[in-house]
């Protein structure tokens, strides 16, 4: 089965434990997809707030804007208590050991 899905995705896990699962994922699936944590706020639709995370093509670090369109269109809230912030990648799954990367 082969599936497109165009890049950079922005998604929300409630927990920021849940990140490096998330990374985890995506590495078994692609060694390519690089995901990193870019915001916290809530969904427009209201709720907890949550962390927000983006999935991007290694070699292919999306701009600001791309950041934002993800964003929107995964339904972050920009407007209330969102907070965009440097991309930040777990080593090794560990969520007190991180790197910036190159975004």
């Amino acid at each position: 089965m082969r599936a497109a899905i165009e890049l950079p995705k922005a998604f929300s896990v409630r927990e920021e434990r849940e990140l490096p699962l998330v990374q985890d994922l995506m590495t078994r699936l692609n060694p390519k997809l690089l995901v990193v944590q870019v915001a916290t706020g809530v969904h427009v639709e209201g709720g907890y707030t949550v962390n927000w995370g983006l999935v991007y093509l290694d070699g292919q670090p999306p701009t600001d804007a791309d950041v934002a369109a993800a964003l929107k269109e995964a339904g972050l809230d920009a407007q209330h208590n969102a907070e965009i912030q440097e991309p930040r990648i777990w080593v090794n799954n560990e969520p007190g050991v991180t790197e910036t990367p190159t975004v």
